[in-house]
């Protein structure tokens, strides 16, 4: 058999910090490369790595985000009670404490890459199929695209008010019919600065990667300050001091009047509409997982994630309670549910007036909020997708797998913003955000279900080993079943018509859509694995023991002695 060619280095070493630490710190293990191609391993020293306070302020950083500051609207639109829109913010809190699946997980398998190693070691048969669906998911579906239009919706409430676009009644004329899309030129202005968004962020990161941590660090503070001055501007409407007529949202469960006046309610469709709120309110709750997939990095990882993750999520969760009793403590039904992606701005007008302040100061730095959290998550996603690469399991993985020219992820970056560009450019800027968000969390709920079955499957099996694998902690049995069956409602009921959340977009498009990840990601691996094997290639599994203790999965293409030459991008 010809010797293999592998596209990748072993390790790669990151240059900078994730965002919201220090900086100086780098991953567990690195590799320096010379100019023959060798490679030259490290480890980082502990005193360098996250510690408990760290390693929380990652999850808060990234958990907190653009949803708490528009998603109120959907979900409005989807149940149109204040009582029930409470509950599933609560629930959402519950079902990310559920996730403690990916504590036991993380507390035995403690190495960087998350639901990737996880799905590797649950599913070892059929090989590399689990491998193949996240690649699909990770690539094609964790984008920045809602971020980004988030972000351009404040943009435009600073220099004109609130985009005509971005309200009126659910999206619907005043006869309930569909309204009329915006004009041309003002729906790509709203594009163009989406785009412009994930542009610049991408080469920051990738040609000025100091400047881009310092960057992340900063906006990230403006997103923990325009929460809490949130909850406090609550806290002033509840006293009474409105400068709106008083909504009067706690007179009952359901709240006063109604989300949408001119829309036609259809009971047939609750559940879906149900199952939609839950994706918007795990939308916003995502980014718990954040820190299992730079466990390399922290410090005593079992240990400081058992504390890290249960005090960021119990941190996240009381605050978005607190914001939405603020947001119905200030606003109607009918307000909330026609605001679009500026719940947040609406909010602040009605309690201090229509100054210049609140007109355009504080949606200025709500859209810098945003702004850090588009940096945030590239940063990131970029690497994981550089990650893939690296390993040789996409299509021209050795462009993609390219560190050119500075040593940062030029390849993992063009990836990210290739999907996200065309996400933005596809549906009407109306309901561009709640339909990305939603098919991104409905994406989501897919691997989050494989890992939920798996664990269920690794602790119940007599013939599993895992019991002997897993540290002191283990999640409870009847936790993961409950998150299990919790994502199997989200997965299906969508599948329900519905007339809610995206009215230009059709209700069966984001599960149809969303189930692709797990059939793209099969055919991929027939393809890979069955298809190409015939005409005399093979993929070879190769586990790498690091200096660390911890192991990486690499793939090595090659062909055997029927071949006579290996495909263009293998």
């Amino acid at each position: 058999m010809e010797p293999a060619k592998v596209f990748r280095k072993d390790i790669i070493e990151l240059e900078g910090v994730t965002p919201g630490f220090a900086h100086g710190a780098t991953t567990g293990v690195g590799v320096h490369g010379d100019s023959d191609g060798n490679s030259h391993l490290f480890v980082i020293p502990e005193d360098r790595k996250l510690g408990v306070t760290s390693t929380t302020l990652l999850i808060v950083n990234r958990m907190i985000g653009t949803g708490i500051f528009s998603t109120p609207s959907t979900i409005m639109q989807a149940t149109n009670s204040v009582g029930a829109s409470l509950l599933f913010w609560v629930l959402g809190g519950f079902m990310t404490l559920c996730m403690s699946a990916y504590l036991e997980l993380g507390t035995a398998l403690p190495r960087s890459g998350g639901e990737k190693v996880y799905l590797e070691r649950i599913y070892r048969k059929p090989k590399y199929l689990a491998t193949s669906i996240f690649a699909v998911e990770i690539v094609c579906f964790a984008h920045s695209a809602a971020n980004c239009i988030n972000f351009s919706g404040y943009l435009l409430r600073v220099v004109h008010g609130l985009d005509p676009s971005l309200s009126g009644n659910c999206g619907r004329s005043s006869n309930g019919q569909l309204k009329a899309p915006s004009p041309l030129a003002e729906e790509w202005i709203n594009k163009g600065i989406s785009m412009a968004a994930i542009t610049l962020v991408c080469l920051v990161h990738a040609f000025t990667p100091k400047f881009g941590i310092y960057m992340s660090n900063a906006l990230a503070f403006f997103k923990l300050v325009m929460l809490l001055l949130v909850v406090c501007t609550g806290f002033a409407a509840l006293a009474g001091n409105l400068k709106a007529p008083r909504p009067d949202n706690f007179s009952t469960f359901d709240g006063a009047g109604v989300a949408c006046p001119d829309v036609h309610e259809d009971s047939s469709g609750r559940a879906a509409d149900f199952s939609l709120a839950l994706m918007q309110v795990l939308y916003s709750y995502s980014g718990w997982e954040n820190a299992n997939y730079v466990l390399t990095e922290v410090r005593n990882a079992p240990e400081t994630l058992k504390i890290a993750a249960p005090l960021a999520n119990l941190t996240v969760t009381i605050l978005y309670i607190l914001a939405n009793i603020g947001y119905f403590a200030a606003s109607s039904k009918t307000q909330i549910a026609s605001s679009g992606v500026t719940v947040a701005a609406s909010f602040f007008t009605n309690v201090y007036g229509q100054g210049f302040f609140v007109t355009r100061i504080l949606p200025f730095i709500i859209s810098l909020s945003i702004l850090g959290n588009i940096s945030s998550q590239t940063f990131a996603a970029a690497r994981v997708k550089q990650e893939v690469a690296k390993e040789g399991i996409l299509p021209f993985s050795k462009f993609f797998a390219s560190d050119w020219p500075i040593q940062t992820p030029t390849g993992g970056l063009l990836l990210h913003w290739m999907f996200t560009v065309a996400l933005i450019a596809g549906p009407q800027s109306s309901d561009a955000y709640p339909f990305i968000s939603l098919l991104y969390t409905y994406c989501q709920s897919w691997v989050k279900l494989l890992i939920a079955l798996g664990l269920i499957y690794l602790t119940l099996s007599p013939t599993s080993t895992w019991k002997a694998e897993r540290t002191s902690f283990h999640t409870s049995s009847f936790l993961t079943v409950t998150w299990a069956f919790s994502l199997l409602f989200v997965l299906s009921a969508p599948f329900i018509k519905n007339n809610t959340i995206t009215p230009t977009v059709p209700w069966f498009v984001v599960p149809t859509v969303g189930c692709s990840v797990v059939v793209i990601g099969t055919i991929y691996w027939v393809y890979w694995f069955k298809i190409w094997p015939l005409f005399g290639y093979n993929i070879e599994h190769h586990v790498e023991v690091l200096p660390d203790g911890s192991e990486r999965v690499r793939y090595v293409h090659g062909r055997n002695t029927l071949a006579t030459k290996s495909p263009l991008w293998w």
